[in-house]
């Protein structure tokens, strides 16, 4: 539930990350990452049908998605080809906006942690996710301070046709 202004923004900024996403995935000649029954299978098979960070078998039914780069305000990854990955529920409440390369060195035995990491960097060049972000930092900045901003000054407006309301029905 959105309860603050950073609340507002911070999903205004999920959608236009998700926007992003299609525009970028488009670019590079690939179908937009929405994800379909179909696209989860193909990111599952990459894995082997295994969480990307505990090698845990999972199902198109146990599936979580994870962002490798978060979709925030700080990382500004896209919930595009490339960047979306398939684990299992305990990795995908654990990692939370840590990176993936913190994470994974967390849950792998030093002896496998090079073959995972390697193993999700092929996925990531698979599908040529490569985006500078720092490019869209001042776009997505200017989103979320304008959309907090608007977001407040049409809550006071109905605020106060609210208390009106609310007035005349107590006279």
């Amino acid at each position: 539930m959105v309860r603050s202004k950073s609340d507002i923004s911070n999903q205004a900024l999920r959608v236009f990350l998700q926007d992003v996403g299609k525009i970028y995935d488009e670019s590079r000649k690939l179908k937009h990452f929405i994800p379909t029954k179909s696209q989860n299978k193909e990111i599952l098979d990459y894995f082997g049908n295994e969480c990307c960070y505990c090698k845990k078998r999972i199902s198109i039914k146990t599936m979580y998605k994870d962002h490798l780069i978060p979709m925030n305000k700080t990382s500004l990854g896209l919930n595009s080809w490339g960047n979306v990955v398939p684990c299992c529920n305990k990795c995908n409440t654990n990692k939370h906006k840590r990176d993936w390369r913190e994470y994974l060195s967390s849950v792998s035995p030093k002896s496998e942690f090079s073959l995972r990491k390697q193993r999700i960097e092929s996925f990531v060049e698979h599908y040529k996710y490569k985006l500078d972000v720092n490019n869209l930092k001042e776009i997505a900045n200017n989103l979320y301070e304008d959309i907090g901003e608007v977001s407040q000054t049409l809550i006071k407006l109905r605020l106060k046709q609210a208390k009106h309301v609310i007035d005349k029905m107590l006279k």
